[in-house]
C-alpha cells in the first residue's frame, strides 16, 4: 500500500507495445499519490520513476540517446517490465543501472509497490525473478572468456573455429568447455547452450526451450501393408 508520508510521484510509461502501454498507464491513473506523464519533458518536473522495456532500460541507464529516447534523466528510477526475465540478463541489467524487473504478468499491487520501492531510492526485483537469482549465486559465475566460448558454442562452432575466431589455443578451448559444461551442470555441448539461453546468457532462439520432448517415431510399414491400407480406405 502507499505510504501518505510520500509526495505525489511522477512515472513515466515509456513502451513500444501500444496494448501494453494502454493497460499499465489504466492502472496507474487510479492509484493515489501518483502522476503519470505524457512524455519526459520538462526536465525540472520529470519524472521519478520510468516504466520501460529492456532495451530501452539499457539505453537509458547508459543516458545514451538512440531512437527518441531521451539523453539524460539524472533523477529517474528505471523499471523494466517484460514477460519474461532470464536471471543473468537481470543481473547484468541491475549492473548496468536498471533499478528494478517486474514480470507482465505482475499484479496491479505489486506493480505499484515496485514504483513505490524505486521512488524511495531502493531497488525492486519480482519474487519470482529474485527466487532464480538466489538460486544461480550457488554456482560459480562464468569468467568474461568462458562466457565468450560459450556464445560461439551456442552457434555451434567447433573447438578449433573457436580457437581461430579467439586467437587461443584448442587445448585451452577444451578447457573452458569444461569449465563451463561444470558450472552449468550441463551434460552435452547442446544442453550447455540451451541452459545458457534459458538464463539470458545468449541469445540463441533454436535453444530457448532446453529439453525437447521426446516422442516414440512412427513405426516403419512394408509396401504390403501399405497397399491393403490403401484398399481398406478405398472400400469404406
Amino acid at each position: 500500500m502507499w505510504s501518505q508520508s510520500l509526495e505525489s510521484i511522477n512515472v513515466l510509461v515509456w513502451l513500444a507495445e501500444p496494448l501494453l502501454r494502454a493497460g499499465v498507464r489504466a492502472t496507474l491513473g487510479s492509484a493515489p499519490l501518483l502522476r503519470v506523464m505524457d512524455n519526459p519533458e520538462p526536465w525540472d518536473a520529470g519524472p521519478h520513476v520510468v516504466i520501460t522495456d529492456w532495451a530501452s532500460a539499457l539505453l537509458i541507464a547508459q543516458r545514451g540517446n538512440s531512437a527518441g529516447i531521451p539523453s539524460a534523466l539524472p533523477h529517474s528510477r528505471i523499471l523494466v517490465i517484460s514477460s519474461q526475465a532470464r536471471e543473468h540478463a537481470v543481473a547484468s541489467a541491475l549492473r548496468t543501472g536498471v533499478h528494478g524487473v517486474i514480470l507482465s504478468r505482475c499484479t496491479a499491487d505489486e506493480l505499484v509497490a515496485a514504483i513505490q520501492v524505486l521512488a524511495q531510492g531502493s531497488s525492486y526485483v519480482c519474487p519470482e525473478i529474485a527466487q532464480r537469482l538466489a538460486a544461480n549465486c550457488t554456482r560459480d559465475d562464468l569468467t568474461a572468456r568462458e562466457e565468450e566460448v560459450l556464445k560461439l558454442l551456442a552457434r555451434g562452432q567447433c573447438n578449433k573455429t573457436i580457437a581461430r575466431q579467439l586467437g587461443i589455443a584448442v587445448g585451452t578451448v577444451k578447457t573452458h568447455v569444461k569449465g563451463i559444461m561444470s558450472k552449468l551442470e550441463a551434460s552435452s555441448r547442446t544442453e550447455a547452450a540451451s541452459i545458457a539461453a534459458e538464463k539470458g546468457i545468449v541469445d540463441v532462439p533454436e535453444f530457448r526451450s532446453r529439453r525437447i520432448a521426446w516422442s516414440p517415431a512412427a513405426p516403419a510399414i512394408s509396401r504390403d501393408q501399405a497397399s491393403a491400407m490403401h484398399h481398406a480406405l478405398a472400400a469404406a
